[in-house]
């Protein structure tokens, strides 16, 4: 939702509606909170602070602090917690506060526990029926990934790494994919169009330069460091920011390469073993791409250091399907983004959804290492291998 100020007051002068709600300052924290919430149930929307019912711009003085101090006030209300973009605007020479709320695709949200929906220019609490459905909806996976994304168009998907994942598809999964077909008809049978609309699943994973439609959500940042705590002294800094496969294929190596290798040796042989399993670092890294939460843009990292390998991304657990105590055993398949969890899966990167967690754990005592630790903490996801 990026637009320019004539379209802000354009939208202004037409007043209040589905999609726009005046607040003259932010001393109605609570009324902003819900209507974030009605917006995110619905079709989004914008918030203008600054400008009275009547749709009369008056501005307001406004500090990082106070920008800051909304979005933490949003995020503290609201559950599934929601990240609206929130910035300063420029309206006739007066300074306002725009928060723009987009669909979410893990709705109902809650704000203050209660669901609130749009309806007309009000907010209005969710009925049952309807939360009910929202709620089986993001139970069956429908994530960000799912939604087309606005302005994308086939000429921004990179069709030699398509056919490259027909070819290996057809390979690991017998799949029978024709290879004759063109790129739409694919891209549709893999779910990866709607509505004749080019996904944002397609752009994450055979994009062009998903950069175009994405910013931090999609790059890997990994880091080699020398010590334990500190993140001074670093000795390889690695960003990867291409498709999600290409990513994955980075990522993977940067972590293979910088491990040690153990050899032993028997009578004249010479036999390496790697210190971690490669079924381990493949399904770690594979997970934090399928389950991250990409409305988010914060970069997934990996930090090795002499004692740990660390993964973390912005996620979900969807509790009480997934909790931290169900991933220590075999649980309910509850991937973040279902398009992209069905590509790898496709790409025989990991088997069987609710299992990989379990397999992690299973294959790293099996080389004599000490448990993953698993923890989530304020929307972050992260998975610790101790070396």
């Amino acid at each position: 939702m990026y637009l320019e100020e004539i379209d802000f007051l354009s939208l202004i002068e037409k007043g209040e509606s589905d999609v726009v709600e005046f607040k003259k300052t932010t001393s109605v924290v609570r009324e902003i909170i819900e209507t974030v919430c009605a917006f995110a149930n619905h079709n989004g929307g914008y918030i203008f602070i600054g400008i009275n019912d009547d749709a009369h711009i008056s501005g307001m003085q406004i500090s990082d602090a106070t920008l800051k101090n909304l979005a933490n006030e949003i995020k503290l209300n609201t559950d599934p917690k929601i990240y609206p973009t929130i910035s300063t605007v420029s309206l006739k020479g007066k300074n306002c506060i725009l928060i723009s709320i987009e669909e979410s695709p893990l709705k109902p949200h809650l704000a203050y526990g209660k669901p609130f929906i749009r309806v007309a220019s009000t907010n209005q609490k969710l009925d049952r029926d309807t939360y009910y459905t929202m709620l089986v909806n993001k139970l069956n996976g429908y994530g960000f990934d799912y939604y087309a994304q606005k302005n994308a168009t086939l000429d921004d998907i990179d069709t030699h790494e398509l056919y490259k994942f027909v070819d290996i598809t057809n390979s690991v999964r017998n799949t029978n994919i024709n290879t004759l077909l063109p790129p739409e008809i694919i891209l549709q049978n893999l779910e990866l169009v709607k509505d004749n609309k080019i996904t944002r699943a397609a752009l994450l994973l055979f994009g062009k330069n998903p950069s175009k439609f994405f910013s931090n959500n999609y790059e890997i940042k990994c880091g080699f460091f020398s010590d334990d705590m500190s993140y001074d002294h670093i000795l390889i800094d690695k960003e990867y920011n291409d498709n999600l496969i290409t990513n994955f294929s980075y990522a993977y190596a940067f972590v293979t390469n910088a491990l040690k290798n153990e050899t032993r040796k028997k009578s004249i042989q010479r036999k390496e073993k790697a210190e971690f399993p490669q079924s381990v670092i493949r399904e770690a890294i594979v997970n934090m791409l399928v389950h991250r939460d990409y409305r988010q843009d914060i970069k997934s990292t990996i930090e090795i250091r002499p004692s740990s390998i660390k993964l973390t991304n912005p996620g979900h657990l969807f509790k009480p399907v997934i909790t931290i105590e169900k991933l220590h055993k075999f649980h309910s398949s509850r991937p973040g983004n279902k398009l992209i969890a069905k590509i790898f899966y496709m790409l025989g990167m990991f088997e069987n959804w609710g299992g990989g967690t379990l397999k992690i754990i299973n294959e790293t005592l099996k080389y004599s290492k000490p448990k993953p630790v698993f923890n989530f903490s304020d929307g972050m996801f992260s998975l610790t291998l101790l070396r």
